[in-house]
């Protein structure tokens, strides 16, 4: 045992002075202690399941409050002092109790080591601890173990495919647990750490506790503490908190001033309001998605279509037909002298506004551009599928005659551009992450206001076979099953395929480099 060889600390210099945001969040991770009145905790009988077993709930035994904080998220901007609140409550419950199992987790060990882990170290040495006097590390295993037997255990949380349900944490047991950077992990490792948590949790929290920490993103963490995919607020689940942080309210004046004076010289607006401000509208890569080479602080531009858009030069519109849970089109224009392609809006039919069929967006789109006083004609483009005709409509009736013929003749000039069959998925989704990697020099910029397409590219997951999982999910009004995501980046994944098809052929070929002249219309597309 580690009380063999270690000793406890005749003094510890404990100087942890919270910002009124660090205590906030302080106090929802206290063990044994209310955060509304700050009584203490009890397990109270509440009534028994189908199997005639008791059930219990904590509670207040001064104010009787039951909804207790056991799932806390600290979220927002980067050196708002999340990371080390979490480091500190980490090492000062394992001094306060003795044999107790308090886990720090990331995506990856290495990760870990490079942050959080750092982080816990140099607490310890701020406080006077010495390393095989007051506690050890075994970097093997990845544990700090105290003098009273008390732990400190790394783990690694990332979802491998051979293990789904993450069958490799066994049956181990836990007392507290902190997640830096839960927005690299799935919401299923979460809840399976979370129900490990139960070693000595009677004796010392009476409830269990997790903190996580992350800055703002587009996955299931906004949408399940913070903000819905409307950007309503969230309304907290019983037994879950979300306190919000900004580099403001870091305690550390010295480090706040630098870190500040550093963001305000970025130019991207995208990043600064999310490291700076904490700003959950503008989002990072989120690693589990197919498209996991979207960068939210890198592609994102506010006021992107002000900048750049040129009503006289022609402006692309890219379609999907699905009509749930809307249609959708996008807008760009490219820069094909400096290989940039700037996505500047999308248009949805949306159901509600009887605009999720093609005649109708047609005409919103045609408003729309005659609003923009758009003179330099429009290409139209999307999924090939669009060519097909109903068995109930004429002959040559197909989505884009109909676009085409709402757009008109006159000062819109619609071409209709089109790829004679749809890409491969798995191939174009590769070819796409290439693309805003920086393929053949392409830089993709998108207008920060493309919300849903935004959460497309974040949430849209992969296969196995890397194609898009486009899981269903059921409208709770009308009952209706649609798949959520997909639409609007297949949308991008034409227009991408299409107009860079030099770049597109190029990778479909193995890097050889090629190039592809034509000028498609509607029965003059391009077969790959």
């Amino acid at each position: 045992m580690a009380g063999n060889k270690l000793r406890a600390p005749k003094n510890i210099l404990i100087d942890f002075k919270p910002s009124p945001r660090q205590y906030e969040l302080w106090k929802l991770l206290q063990p044994n202690y209310c955060p509304v009145c700050g009584g203490d905790i009890e397990q109270v009988l509440v009534g028994y399941d189908i199997n005639h077993n008791p059930q219990y709930r904590p509670e207040c035994t001064h104010c009787h409050n039951q909804n207790l904080a056991q799932l806390i998220l600290g979220g927002g901007a980067a050196g708002g002092g999340k990371s080390y609140l979490g480091s500190v409550w980490l090492i000062s419950s394992c001094i306060r109790f003795e044999n107790i199992r308090a886990v720090v987790a990331r995506k990856t060990l290495k990760s870990l080591k490079e942050s959080t882990w750092n982080t816990i170290k140099s607490v310890l040495k701020d406080w006077g601890l010495k390393e095989d006097t007051h506690f050890k590390i075994n970097n093997i295993e990845g544990t700090l173990t105290f003098w009273n037997d008390s732990v400190i255990i790394m783990k690694e949380m990332a979802d491998i495919p051979s293990d789904p349900n993450f069958e490799r944490f066994g049956s181990s047991e836990y007392t507290i647990a902190m997640v830096d950077e839960v927005s690299e992990i799935s919401e299923k490792a979460i809840e399976v750490l979370f129900s490990r948590l139960r070693w000595r949790t009677h004796e010392t929290f009476k409830t269990s506790r997790m903190l996580m920490t992350t800055n703002p993103t587009t996955n299931w963490v906004r949408s399940r503490f913070v903000q819905d995919e409307n950007g309503d607020k969230v309304t907290p689940r019983e037994g879950e908190a979300y306190i919000p942080f900004s580099v403001f309210d870091n305690p550390n004046i010295a480090f706040r001033q630098t870190y500040e004076a550093a963001l305000n010289k970025i130019r991207d607006q995208a990043t600064k309001e999310r490291l700076l401000y904490g700003n959950w509208d503008f989002v990072e890569a989120n690693s589990m998605a197919i498209y996991n080479k979207f960068d939210g602080a890198k592609h994102l531009i506010a006021n992107l279509k002000e900048s750049v858009y040129d009503p006289t030069r022609p402006l692309i519109t890219s379609w999907d037909f699905n009509v749930a849970p809307q249609m959708s089109t996008i807008t760009a224009q490219i820069d094909y002298e400096n290989k940039k392609v700037y996505i500047l809006e999308e248009i949805l039919g949306k159901p509600e506004e009887k605009e999720n069929n093609t005649p109708a967006l047609a005409r919103k789109m045609r408003t729309k551009l005659y609003r923009d006083k758009h003179v330099g004609g429009i290409d139209v483009t999307g999924d090939p599928a669009g060519l097909q005709r109903s068995t109930t409509s004429e002959d040559g009736v197909n989505n884009y005659t109909i676009i085409a013929d709402t757009m008109g003749k006159g000062i819109l000039r619609p071409k209709i551009k089109l790829l004679k069959k749809q890409p491969p998925q798995a191939t174009r989704c590769e070819f796409i992450n290439e693309v805003f990697s920086g393929y053949c020099g392409w830089e993709i910029m998108i207008d920060l206001r493309c919300r849903r397409l935004t959460e497309d590219l974040i949430y849209q997951l992969r296969n196995e076979d890397g194609t898009k999982s486009k899981a269903k999910v059921t409208d709770p009004r009308t009952g209706v099953k649609y798949e959520r995501y997909g639409h609007l980046s297949d949308c991008l994944d034409y227009l991408l395929c299409y107009y860079l098809r030099d770049a597109w052929y190029k990778f479909k070929s193995g890097g050889v480099n090629v190039s592809i002249l034509s000028t498609a219309v509607i029965n003059e597309g391009f077969n790959y």
